[in-house]
């Protein structure tokens, strides 16, 4: 059963699941498909058919397992989530968070997995005022999967950069790596941020690395994290000293191909191409960048000095 506030927006649901647990009597375990209506940290209440005013309860002691059936709201929610929609997904998640809380004690509930997503949707929208705001009331600790509970070990660096406190932010993306093995998923998190950190700090060669850390940390199912470390890479490259001087220098007797600035700029003329071909996913390359583009070798004027050789040769 749900119950609907103004705004249709789900505020209570009963959960379908199955409870397995042990008959007091036979002591054999048995299965009972049920619709939950709350727990608390001694016992589930439920109700065995949906229509049913009546209540019944089991102690958690007798309980071997819970499991979920996935409820309509929160799979709505995760084709929204899955197709990019993250503003709609959020609102979904919330009203799916806000219906099933009266479960959040227990293990895998949907309350609890739909506030994690709601988390993930302020991630990637780069919301973070509102991903503090959430995370200051989120209670973990019936979330399931390994690697969403490590994900929240991660968010304490995104709320560095919230704070753009550059120096805590290098100090704490070194601590964090260095605690575990990361996925690749949360491995391109924190170079992301550690290259803005270091960007910050003006550290531009090493916030390079760390921007194509992020970009190579999981290429292929952090798309939309990639595509922001390639421009954060390009934004680094054309603010560079050396190669604001590479590009006055592009084409004249002066210019230096071994410079660091010359190579940079190389580096930015072959990320912006690789935007175009596919990394870019079809969106277009920012006109920002775009002018890098001109900096092709294959574009590149003759010096004057060999001008005048070919015309005297001539």
């Amino acid at each position: 059963m749900l119950l609907f506030a103004s705004g249709a927006k789900v505020i209570a649901a009963d959960a379908m699941g199955v409870i397995i647990y042990t008959e007091p009597v036979s002591k054999q375990e048995d299965v009972l498909k049920v619709w939950m209506t709350a727990a608390s940290t001694t016992q589930i209440e439920y109700k065995t058919t949906p229509q049913s005013l009546n209540r019944s309860r089991i102690k958690r002691s007798a309980v071997k397992s819970v499991y979920f059936f996935e409820p309509p709201v929160f799979k709505e929610a995760m084709d929204l989530y899955e197709s990019r929609d993250y503003a709609g997904a959020r609102e979904k998640f919330a009203a799916c968070k806000k219906a099933y809380e009266t479960l959040d004690e227990i293990r895998g509930n949907y309350s609890v997995l739909a506030g994690f997503y709601e988390l993930e949707t302020c991630r990637k929208l780069e919301d973070l005022e509102g991903l503090k705001k959430l995370l200051d009331v989120y209670q973990a600790d019936t979330l399931e999967r390994e690697h969403q509970r490590n994900q929240l070990e991660v968010y304490p660096v995104w709320d560095a950069v919230r704070t753009k406190s550059w120096p805590r932010l290098d100090a704490l993306v070194r601590e964090v790596l260095a605690e575990k093995k990361w996925i690749g998923e949360h491995l391109a998190q924190l170079k992301y941020c550690h290259g803005l950190a270091l960007e910050g700090l003006g550290r531009d060669t090493d916030a390079l690395i760390a921007f194509n850390g992020a970009f190579t940390a999981d290429y292929t199912a952090s798309e939309e994290l990639t595509q922001k470390a390639a421009l954060a890479c390009l934004r680094v490259i054309k603010g560079n000293d050396e190669v604001r001087l590479a590009i006055q220098l592009w084409g004249t007797e002066d210019e230096d191909p071994n410079s660091t600035g010359y190579f940079l700029l190389q580096e930015g003329v072959a990320l912006c191409g690789l935007w175009k071909k596919s990394l870019g996913g079809g969106q277009p390359l920012p006109a920002e960048f775009a002018s890098l583009l001109r900096y092709k070798e294959d574009n590149k004027p003759k010096p004057e000095a060999e001008e005048k050789a070919d015309e005297e040769g001539a």
